[in-house]
């Protein structure tokens, strides 16, 4: 069966994307360095949130339960509703070499092929490569087929703490995933998704930031970066503006400043 999200938390920046709350601060006085590092934040959290959404389809759809993961479950696979524990133990390298530790528990209500299918992701002290994710869920739903015939889920992550060398981030956020090509068929390579939504955002307990993806991030089954899309990310009224590229499947994203500076993002890969 095809992984029904090949995308996984940008993670975590993608530390997080989607935005912290506005502040009321005044504008004139934010360094542009917090920007940078609050963008650069940012699209670490959403490469976390894919690897994660794509380790635990992995999980569920193969059940290998080798030496790490171990994989244990409260149903039989294919049986719901399900809890689902992926157990990395101490650690190890996945096959395209990212490192992994600690736990990963799904909570599964149905299939995630059937409309109002809930499954709900929490963790204890899992790790994406530096990036450590202790408390907070991220619940994905499907919400059916849309308008245009497209299958739709929708993504909440609440009160998310992931902690990297950068800090903590605590990420409340809404987003909608919509598969947009790639549905009607086995093969997870062809698959296209689009993401859209905000979130709220706060490092360290004390500074606040917002995200709010004004052109849909878009993931490929066949290349492990976001593609393209626009996020904008603000602070104290000032904004950096992430973009993620035109369709070409590199790992470069850039951020502009409202000056016109640039800097340079260097994407992780999902999973």
């Amino acid at each position: 069966m095809k992984k029904l999200f090949f995308m996984g938390m940008l993670a975590l920046a993608l530390m997080m994307a989607t935005g912290c709350e506005k502040s009321t601060e005044s504008p004139s006085s934010e360094p542009d360095t917090i920007l940078n590092a609050l963008a650069l934040s940012n699209t670490e959290a959403q490469d976390a949130f894919t690897a994660v959404e794509e380790l635990g389809d992995a999980a569920l759809e193969s059940r290998d339960n080798g030496s790490c993961p171990t994989i244990t479950s409260t149903a039989p696979k294919g049986s719901f509703p399900n809890t689902v524990t992926i157990d990395f133990g101490s650690g190890c390298l996945s096959p395209s070499g990212r490192y992994h530790a600690g736990k990963i528990i799904i909570e599964q209500s149905d299939s995630m092929h059937h409309a109002g299918a809930v499954r709900t992701t929490s963790f204890t002290n899992f790790y994406v490569d530096s990036l450590v994710m202790k408390n907070g869920t991220i619940t994905l739903k499907n919400e059916e087929i849309d308008e245009e015939g497209n299958l739709t889920f929708t993504r909440q992550v609440s009160n998310l703490a992931m902690t990297s060398p950068r800090g903590t981030l605590v990420t409340n956020a809404l987003h909608t995933r919509t598969q947009v090509k790639g549905g009607g068929t086995p093969n997870r390579h062809d698959d296209a998704w689009k993401i859209t939504g905000e979130s709220q955002c706060t490092v360290d307990e004390e500074v606040k930031f917002s995200t709010l993806i004004k052109d849909a991030l878009v993931l490929r089954g066949d290349c492990p970066f976001i593609v393209a899309g626009l996020e904008e990310v603000t602070r104290n009224g000032r904004t950096v503006l992430v973009n993620y590229g035109d369709g070409t499947c590199d790992r470069i994203a850039r951020g502009t400043l409202e000056n016109g500076d640039h800097i340079v993002i260097v994407l992780n890969r999902r999973n």
